[in-house]
C-alpha cells in the first residue's frame, strides 16, 4: 500500500462535506424569529468524534448475559464466533482488537493472539465502546471494530453484593452423561498437579527412549483417574459471585476506594453429536466416507477475580488506579465415539477420550489521568501493564477399540494412527504494554477544539510446546487386537493400562514427536507507534478530526523438531512500517440529527498461530490448525458515512453504509492433508461492504393508556440489522507452506487455481439481526425482556487448494430469549430476583459443506437445549 497514496478520497469526502454545510447556512434574524441549532443531547454515542456502538450496565442487566462475548452479539455489525470472538462487519476476529480499560487483554489461545471474550464476566464492566470507524489513538490493525471494556471504578460508596445462581439445560441436566474422576481440586477449575507431564516422558522425547528406559517410561503415566470413563447424571449448572466496594479515605484532599469481585460458575453440557469429516467433493454418498456419531459431557468451570483501588485528589484533577485481573475458563470433557471405519478397515469402532483444557489470563495495570489547569488545561493519560495468559492441556488421552463379530464385545486395538494415545500441550504468552496520551484544548475560529497526540510501547512474546505419546503392542493380530492376551483386549482399560501390563511388555509407550510436524515454537512482536490527531470544530456545525498514526513493527516466528539436532528453523522477521491517515468529519445540519463520513487506512498482522507451523487441535471443532510462516500483513482502506437522529438520551436512530477494501487479507483453509486440517494462507484482495440501521426508542406507557397502573413504566425496544456482502478476489498470487525434508519452505502459485474467485470471505454474514422488547416498571425495577438474536450462514473456513474439498458453512442458532428480573423484600430483607429463559427455540448448532450433488453435508453438528436459570442478590 501506498502510505498517502489514497487519500484523495478523504480529501474529497471533506471538500463535499464542507459544500454541504456551506449551503446549510443560518438563517438571519427576522424580527423575533429564533432559530436553533444543534441541540446538545448528552449522549456518548453522539459525542464522540467516530462512528461507535455501546453497551453500559444497564445493557448488561437487561439483556442478561453473563460475559462481554454474549453480550456484544446484540450490537449492530457485530457477531460471535465459537461462543469466544468478534466478528465485525464481516470480518473475523483476527481483524478486530479488544483491550480492557485501554491495554490489549493477553490471549491463552494457541489458534489465536486475539482474547476469548466469553472469559470476562460483565460483572467487572462498567460499560463497552465498539468502534466502527478508525481514529489514530487506537491500534493501527483495525478493520472491523476496536473493542475496549471498562472495567467498574472506585465506588461512591461503600457496599457488599452476593449473588447465587441456577441452570436447568433440556438437552444436559439429569440426563445420563459420561464422567471421570481428574484431581480432588478440578471442580475449582485447578488441577492439583495429577495430570503434570512425567518427567521421564519429557527426557524421553528430548532424549530418546533408551536414555530413560522402556518399563521407566511404560509406567510413568497416571492410568487410573484420568483414563476410566463412568456414566452417571449430568448436575445442574451453578455460579455465584461477591462483590465488595469500600471508601478507604474521603477527605477535603483527596479520595480513595477500592473495588473488588470474586466469581464461580460451573456449567455443564451434553452433546449428542454427529460429524462427517470424508474428503474430497463426493461427501453424501462416499465408499470411504470417515463419519462418526459420538456423546460427550462437558464441563466448564470460570473463576475470575478483579480488583481495582484509585485515589483522586488535587480537587479531582488526578486519578490514578490500579487494576488487576484474574481470568479462567477450564473445561474438563468424557467422550465416546461410534463409528464405521468405511475409511479403511469397515470395522465397528468404539473410541473413548477424556481431555482437560485450562485458560487463564491474569493482568495488572497502572493507570493515570491528570488535568494542569494552570497549563491551559493539558491532560495527560498514562497506563503501563504487564500480564500473561496461559493455555495447558495435560492427559488428552483416546483408546480405541473394535467390535468382535464373535464375542459382541468391543477389543483394545492399535488401530491405523493415532488411535491410543496421551497428549500434552501447553501455551505460555507474556505481554508488557505503555502507552501515554496527551490532550491540549486551543481556541480555533472561536471554537474549542483540541489536539491529541501521545505514543505507546507493545512487546509480546508467546511459546507453546506439544508432548505426544503412543501406546503400542509388538504382538497384533491381523485387525489390530492385542494378540498375545485376547482375554486382556475385552477388560476394561484401567486393567489393560495397568502397571504389571505396561511392565510386561504386552504394550509399549513410544514417543511420538519425530512423527509430528514441529512440537514446540516461539514467537514475538515489539510495536513502537506514535500518534497526532486534531479534534477541530469549524463552525457550530461541522467538525472534523484528522490526524495519523505511526507504526514500527517486527514479528519473529521459529519452530522446533526437539526429536532432531539443530531442528530449530527460524523465518526471515516480518518487518514493517507505517504512517495510516484517519479523517472523520460530522455535520450537524439541524436539531438532533448529524451526518458521518470517515476515511482511514488501517492494517492487520498475522496472529502468532497462523504463522508458526506447529500442529494444535482445537476442542470445540475437533480440526487441527498449522501455521504458514510466509504469511505478510494485510492493509485496509476504509470508508463510512452514517446519518444520526438522537431523540433523548440512549434514543437514536441511525443508518450507516461502509466499504472496505483489504490487499492480502488473510483466510483459513482446508490443506487437504486430511478432511479436518486447516492452515492461512493470503488472498491477494477482497472487499467487503454494507448497509446497518440501529433504533432505540423508550415509551412511557401513560402516554398509551388511562389509569395510575401505567405510571412509571415504559416499553423499551431496541433492534439493529446490518446486510453485508463480501468477495475474494483470486487475481494474483497465493503463497502455503510446504514441507520439504522436515523443512517448511514457501510454495507461490496463481491464486487462480487455488482459491475460488468470488467467495465470501471467512466469518461474513449477509445477514445480522437484534430485536429486544421489553418493559420497565422504574419504581419497582421490575424488568421483562425479550431479545432475538440471528446471523446468516457464514464460512467457518474455506476450501481446499484446489478446490477438491468444498468449503465448511456455519448457520449460528437463532437466540430467542427472555429475561426478568424483579427487586423482592424477603424477611425485611431486600434481594434482586433474575429468572431467565435462553434458547426457547431449542435451536441446534450445524456446520456443513456442499456435495458434489449441491446437497448440504454435515460437518458437525449436535443439539442445544432451552436453559431455564434462576439467580437471587443481595446487596447491603
Amino acid at each position: 500500500m501506498n502510505k498517502f497514496g489514497k487519500t484523495a478520497p478523504s480529501a474529497l469526502l471533506a471538500l463535499a462535506m464542507c459544500g454541504i454545510a456551506g449551503t446549510a447556512v443560518a438563517q438571519e434574524d427576522e424580527g423575533d424569529v429564533i432559530v436553533v441549532r444543534g441541540a446538545l443531547v448528552p449522549d456518548e454515542k453522539q459525542n464522540t468524534a467516530e462512528i461507535s456502538s455501546l453497551l453500559d450496565a444497564e445493557d448488561f442487566e437487561r439483556q442478561g448475559d453473563s460475559d462481554i462475548a454474549s453480550a456484544l452479539k446484540r450490537v449492530a455489525g457485530l457477531s460471535i464466533t465459537d461462543g469466544k470472538f468478534p466478528v465485525a462487519r464481516g470480518l473475523n476476529e483476527r481483524y478486530s482488537s479488544a483491550t480492557l480499560n485501554g491495554v490489549p487483554i493477553p490471549s491463552p489461545e494457541p489458534l489465536r493472539r486475539a482474547a476469548p471474550l466469553d472469559i470476562v464476566p460483565t460483572r467487572i464492566l462498567a460499560g463497552s465502546l465498539a468502534q466502527k470507524t478508525y481514529s489514530p489513538e487506537y491500534s493501527a490493525e483495525f478493520g472491523g471494530a476496536a473493542i475496549d471494556l471498562r472495567t467498574v471504578g472506585v465506588p461512591n460508596e461503600s457496599f457488599v453484593s452476593l449473588k447465587i445462581g441456577m441452570e436447568v439445560d433440556t438437552e444436559t441436566t439429569l440426563r445420563e452423561g459420561y464422567f471421570y474422576d481428574g484431581s480432588d481440586t478440578d471442580v475449582l477449575g485447578f488441577d492439583d498437579g495429577l495430570r503434570n507431564l512425567p518427567g521421564i516422558a519429557d527426557r524421553a522425547v528430548r532424549e530418546g527412549v533408551d536414555a530413560v528406559g522402556q518399563i521407566a517410561l511404560d509406567t510413568a503415566f497416571e492410568q487410573d483417574k484420568t483414563l476410566l470413563i463412568t456414566e452417571g447424571d449430568v448436575p445442574v449448572n451453578g455460579s455465584f459471585s461477591a462483590s465488595v466496594g469500600l471508601i478507604i479515605a474521603d477527605t477535603a484532599n483527596y479520595r480513595i476506594g477500592t473495588t473488588t469481585h470474586v466469581g464461580y460458575s460451573n456449567e455443564w453440557q451434553f452433546r449428542d453429536a454427529f460429524e462427517n469429516r470424508t474428503e474430497g467433493t463426493n461427501l453424501l454418498n462416499n465408499s470411504n466416507s470417515v463419519t462418526s456419531d459420538y456423546d460427550e459431557t462437558r464441563q466448564e468451570i470460570g473463576v475470575n477475580a478483579f480488583n481495582t483501588t484509585g485515589i483522586e485528589f488535587g480537587n479531582g484533577d488526578h486519578e490514578i488506579a490500579l487494576t488487576t485481573y484474574l481470568l479462567r475458563s477450564s473445561l474438563k470433557s468424557a467422550k465416546i465415539t461410534s463409528d464405521t471405519d468405511n475409511d479403511v478397515t469397515q470395522n465397528e469402532i468404539r473410541r473413548e477420550s477424556t481431555s482437560w483444557l485450562e485458560r487463564e489470563v491474569w493482568q495488572g495495570q497502572l493507570n493515570g489521568t491528570h488535568l494542569f489547569a494552570d497549563m491551559k488545561d493539558l491532560e495527560f493519560a498514562w497506563r503501563v501493564a504487564y500480564g500473561e495468559a496461559s493455555r495447558e492441556e495435560p492427559y488428552n488421552r483416546q483408546t480405541y477399540r473394535i467390535l468382535s463379530p464373535t464375542s459382541g464385545n468391543y477389543l483394545y486395538a492399535e488401530g491405523e494412527a493415532d488411535e491410543n494415545t496421551i497428549k500434552f500441550s501447553e501455551l505460555q504468552d507474556e505481554n508488557f504494554y505503555f502507552a501515554g496520551d496527551f490532550t491540549l484544548p486551543f481556541d480555533v475560529f472561536g471554537r474549542t477544539s483540541e489536539l491529541r497526540f501521545g505514543g505507546s510501547y507493545r512487546d509480546n512474546s508467546r511459546s507453546t510446546l506439544r508432548r505426544d505419546f503412543d501406546f503400542r503392542s509388538p504382538q497384533t493380530g491381523a485387525t489390530g487386537v492385542i494378540s498375545a492376551s485376547p482375554e486382556l483386549a475385552a477388560s476394561r482399560i484401567d486393567l489393560i493400562y495397568s502397571d504389571v501390563v505396561l511392565a510386561s511388555n504386552i504394550i509399549n509407550i513410544s514417543a511420538r514427536a519425530g512423527r509430528l510436524f514441529p512440537d514446540a515454537s516461539e514467537a514475538s512482536m515489539e510495536v513502537t507507534a506514535a500518534y497526532a490527531l486534531a479534534d477541530v470544530q469549524l463552525n457550530d456545525y461541522l467538525r472534523a478530526s484528522v490526524g495519523v498514526r505511526y507504526e514500527d513493527s517486527s514479528e519473529e516466528t521459529s519452530v522446533t523438531l526437539t526429536t532432531a539436532n539443530g531442528g530449530t528453523q527460524s523465518f526471515d522477521p516480518l518487518e514493517e512500517e507505517y504512517f495510516l491517515p484517519a479523517v472523520t468529519l460530522t455535520w450537524n445540519p439541524f436539531g438532533n440529527i448529524q451526518v458521518r463520513g470517515a476515511y482511514s487506512q488501517t492494517i492487520t498482522r498475522p496472529q502468532f498461530r497462523e504463522l508458526a507451523v506447529a500442529d494444535f487441535v482445537d476442542p470445540n471443532l475437533g480440526i487441527t490448525l498449522t501455521g504458514n510462516p510466509f504469511l505478510v500483513n494485510s492493509e485496509i482502506d476504509n470508508y463510512d458515512v452514517r446519518a444520526e437522529w438522537y431523540f433523548a438520551r440512549n434514543e437514536f436512530l441511525t443508518v450507516g453504509l461502509f466499504y472496505k477494501d483489504i490487499t492480502n487479507p488473510i483466510e483459513q483453509y482446508q490443506t487437504g492433508r486430511e478432511a479436518n486440517t486447516t492452515s492461512f494462507l493470503n488472498a491477494p484482495s477482497a472487499e467487503v461492504y454494507g448497509v446497518e440501521v440501529e433504533f432505540e426508542k423508550k415509551f412511557p406507557l401513560d402516554e398509551w393508556f388511562d389509569g395510575e397502573q401505567w405510571y412509571g413504566k415504559e416499553l423499551f425496544f431496541a433492534t439493529n440489522y446490518t446486510w453485508s456482502e463480501s468477495k475474494v478476489s483470486a487475481d494474483g498470487i497465493v503463497t502455503i507452506a510446504r514441507n520439504s525434508q522436515g523443512m517448511f519452505v514457501p510454495d507461490t502459485g496463481d491464486a487462480a487455481g487455488r482459491i475460488t474467485d468470488g467467495r465470501k470471505l471467512q466469518g461474513q454474514s449477509d445477514h445480522l439481526f437484534n430485536l429486544q422488547l421489553g418493559i420497565e416498571n422504574i419504581d419497582t425495577g421490575t424488568k421483562l425482556t425479550g431479545l432475538v438474536n440471528y446471523a446468516s450462514e457464514r464460512v467457518l473456513f474455506a476450501e481446499t487448494v484446489g478446490g477438491t474439498g468444498p468449503a465448511v458453512l456455519e448457520q449460528p442458532p437463532v437466540s430467542f430469549d427472555l429475561v426478568f428480573s424483579q427487586d423482592v423484600e424477603f424477611m425485611s430483607a431486600d434481594y434482586g430476583l433474575g429468572i431467565s429463559v435462553k434458547n426457547i427455540l431449542g435451536e441446534d448448532y450445524s456446520a456443513y459443506r456442499e456435495d458434489i450433488s449441491g446437497a448440504d453435508a454435515p460437518f458437525l453438528e449436535y443439539d442445544r437445549g432451552t436453559k431455564f436459570s434462576i439467580s437471587l442478590s443481595r446487596d447491603f
